[in-house]
C-alpha cells in the first residue's frame, strides 16, 4: 500500500487590497475652528502680551467696561421711569383740573338755583301782598257799595228816581238789581214810563 506524502503547507499567497482613499471634505465645525476660533485665540493671545507689557490689567478693564455698560443702562431705565411718572403727574393733572372745573359749574349752578328761589320766593311774597290788597279793596268796595245801596233804600222814591235815571246804565242796573222788590217797585213808579220800561226789560234779561 502506497503511502500518500503529505503535501507542505504552503504559504497563502497575499492578497493585494487596493486602498481607495477618499479625500473627505471639512465639515461646517471644521470650517468655523480653522476660520474664527483658531484666529480668536491668537488675538487674544496677542493683546494679552501687549497688556503685559504695558502693564495694563486686561480683567480690570473689562468689569470698568461692563460696569459702565450697567450704569449707562440702569440710568436710561431711570429716564424712562421717570419720563412715565412725568407723564402720570401730568395726566393726573389734567383730570384734576376737569374735576375742579366740573365742581365749579356744579356749584354755580347751585348757587343760581339758590338766587332763582330767592327770587321766586320775593315774587310769591309780592303776589301775596297784591292779593291781599285786592281782596281788602275788594271788601271795602263791596262794603261802600252796600252803604249805597242802603242809601237809595231809605231816601224817597221820589227823590232817587231822577238821580237813578242820570246814570249810566251799568250802574244804574247795579244799584236796582241790588234794591229790594217794593223799595225797586216805588222807584220805578216814580220814573218817566220809558225809562221805568227800559229799566225794566235790562232786569228781566239779567235774571
Amino acid at each position: 500500500m502506497a503511502t500518500t506524502k503529505p503535501r507542505k503547507k504552503g504559504r497563502k499567497p497575499k492578497l493585494q487590497v487596493e486602498e481607495v482613499v477618499e479625500e473627505k471634505k471639512p465639515s461646517l465645525i471644521q470650517k468655523i475652528f480653522f476660520w474664527v476660533i483658531i484666529p480668536l485665540l491668537f488675538i487674544s493671545a496677542v493683546l494679552l502680551i501687549a497688556a503685559e507689557v504695558t502693564g495694563t490689567n486686561v480683567f480690570e478693564k473689562a468689569k470698568q467696561i461692563t460696569g459702565a455698560s450697567t450704569s449707562t443702562e440702569k440710568t436710561n431705565d431711570i429716564k424712562k421711569v421717570n419720563s412715565n411718572n412725568e407723564k402720570q403727574i401730568a395726566d393726573l393733572k389734567a383730570q384734576l383740573q376737569e374735576k375742579e372745573a366740573e365742581i365749579a359749574k356744579l356749584q354755580g349752578e347751585v348757587e343760581d338755583s339758590k338766587s332763582a328761589n330767592a327770587k321766586t320766593k320775593i315774587e310769591k311774597h309780592r303776589l301775596e301782598v297784591q292779593i291781599k290788597k285786592l281782596e281788602k279793596g275788594k271788601d271795602d268796595t263791596k262794603k261802600e257799595f252796600s252803604d249805597i245801596v242802603k242809601t237809595y233804600e231809605n231816601m224817597a222814591p221820589k227823590a232817587s228816581a231822577p238821580v237813578i235815571t242820570n246814570m249810566k246804565d251799568a250802574e244804574a242796573m247795579k244799584i236796582l238789581s241790588s234794591l229790594k222788590p217794593a223799595t225797586l217797585a216805588a222807584i220805578l213808579e216814580k220814573m218817566p214810563s220809558d225809562k221805568a220800561a227800559h229799566y225794566t226789560e235790562l232786569l228781566s234779561k239779567n235774571n
